[in-house]
């Protein structure tokens, strides 16, 4: 009887811990009949990424309002009122100055009347004949003397309102002064541009950094729910007598060291919103919340096309246009050394006292014009045509430079595309496959076929391989952004409207 007893135990117990493991890991057990595995948590079509917001904004939405609001692309559109400034100042060497000059002067110049010449007491310089009487001498004499003594000589003032016309043109300044200017306009929108792009892909990044945050949290969440049915196993295999207490302390301390992880993946989102908030130009505190959508562009790229299209990215044109302000500098100022005409006119009015300044007759005028042909300026000119064509031919070989750092930049972001993607499936793949190992490694635990050290290094195999995928999604979204800043365009672009980049793949 007790024999019996014996062999009739170990199917009891092997039925309890089918029955009681079912009810543990809950009443849905899957079309298998396996238990009720958590793969991930699904995450909703909204992130909450800081609380307190009131819309829900997409990729689109947030670029947008990035390019309208980001602090330093606000600074780089700004520039674009100096240049404005500048091109005024590139127009004033081909206008003429008008000046309205009031004077008042008092002074007193006794010079003239200190050369006997002029007179000073003297005769006048007219001379007398030898012959002549007394009184004709001392007639002369008087009549020579009307210009008083230097020291009778009083100080006066006078009041002189004038308006003066001064015009140089010089027309070969003008073109390169001009020219520069509007170079220098046109410099500054492909700058402004090339930092709309970066700035672009730089909210692009931290949109998914939050997606990618999130999933971290729902990826602990998931590995939490795992260990927790785990211990549930144990603890029950525990009580059952089949496992030892050592089996159960692991299975609870794996399952403490996993909560961390939750704690600061959340942190790592709050970040995340605050960094985006920052670049979008709000406060990085303020509520945010954003659409749940990963586009994955797959489609086959044409390395020469895009090597082709990286040659015309802003940055480089900004600096091709850049040597030719330079070269239009060079020709204002050769236009130094060659002639050129000045233009003078004033008219004006003048007078002793404030009553009389307008009166007829008070009036003054004056016109000039000069033909001018420098001839020495102590090489000035000279020096500085030569310094602004070492420029140019430091800023062409800078560009040459330019131009091959672009092609390798490509030819990576290209290559990194390329094995992000495959990595990203081979990922996937590895995913699927350890969630089923981890699924039949549970089941195989509660039939008592594993121990727990084999499903615990199946939860860890999982958690890498789901760790992998989301880090994998996050390179390939990301380096297709960069990708197309690189060739020019905004990431908000898809791959298929840049032209001729995504090659043809026959059916």
């Amino acid at each position: 009887m007790e024999s019996k007893r014996r062999d009739f135990l170990p199917v009891l117990c092997l039925l309890l811990i089918l029955a009681t493991g079912s009810v543990a890991l809950g009443q849905d057990t899957g079309e298998s009949g396996g238990p009720n595995f958590t793969r991930s948590e699904p995450l909703g079509p909204e992130i909450t990424a800081r609380p307190g917001a009131d819309e829900v904004l997409d990729l689109e939405a947030c670029v947008l309002q990035a390019l309208e609001t980001n602090d330093a692309l606000k600074a780089e559109r700004l520039r674009m009122a100096e240049l404005e400034g500048v091109m005024d100042q590139a127009l004033s060497t081909g206008l003429p100055t008008l000046d309205l000059v009031g004077d008042w002067s008092r002074g007193r110049d006794p010079s003239f009347a200190l050369d006997s010449t002029f007179g000073g007491g003297g005769d006048g310089g007219l001379g007398a004949p030898p012959d002549a009487p007394d009184w004709f001498n001392d007639w002369l004499g008087g009549f020579g003397s009307f210009i008083p003594e230097a020291g009778d000589i009083k100080a006066q003032s006078f009041l002189r309102a004038n308006a003066n016309l001064n015009w140089t043109i010089n027309p070969l300044k003008i073109s390169g002064a001009v020219g520069a200017a509007k170079l220098g306009i046109r410099r500054q929108e492909l700058n402004t541009t090339a930092v709309e792009n970066q700035t672009s892909e730089t909210t692009v990044a931290a949109y998914y950094s939050i997606i990618k945050a999130a999933e971290r949290i729902s990826a602990v969440r998931a590995q939490l729910a795992n260990q927790k049915e785990v211990l549930d196993i144990i603890q029950m295999r525990y009580e059952l007598g089949l496992t030892t207490r050592l089996d159960t302390l692991q299975a609870a301390v794996t399952l403490a060291n996993t909560r961390p992880q939750l704690t600061l993946a959340q942190a790592r989102l709050r970040n995340e919103g605050a960094r985006l908030n920052a670049i979008m130009g709000r406060r990085p505190e303020d509520g945010l919340r954003i659409a749940n959508r990963q586009e994955v562009e797959t489609d086959p790229l044409q390395d020469q096309v895009a090597l082709e299209l990286a040659q015309n990215r802003p940055e480089l044109e900004s600096s091709l246009v850049f040597a030719d302000i330079l070269r239009q500098n060079k020709k204002a100022q050769q236009a130094d050394h060659r002639p050129y005409l000045t233009l003078f006119g004033s008219y004006g009015y003048v007078g002793n006292t404030f009553d009389n300044v307008f009166e007829d007759g008070h009036d003054s005028w004056r016109t000039s014009v000069a033909l001018n042909v420098p001839v020495f300026d102590g090489l000035l000119t000279r020096g500085l045509v030569a310094e602004t064509a070492a420029q140019i031919r430091r800023t062409e070989a800078e560009v040459t430079g330019q131009r091959r750092l672009v092609q390798v930049e490509t030819l990576e972001l290209l290559a990194n595309l390329r094995s992000a993607r495959e990595l990203l499936l081979a990922v996937q793949l590895n995913l699927t496959r350890s969630e089923e190992v981890l699924e039949e490694s549970l089941l195989m635990l509660q039939m008592g076929k594993v121990n727990f050290l084999d499903v615990l290094l199946s939860e860890a195999n999982r958690a890498e391989a789901r760790s992998n995928v989301i880090d994998a999604r996050y390179e390939v979204l990301v380096i297709t952004a960069s990708l197309k800043r690189a060739l020019g365009y905004s990431p908000l672009v898809s791959l298929n409207q840049i032209p001729g980049l995504v090659a043809e793949v026959s059916p």
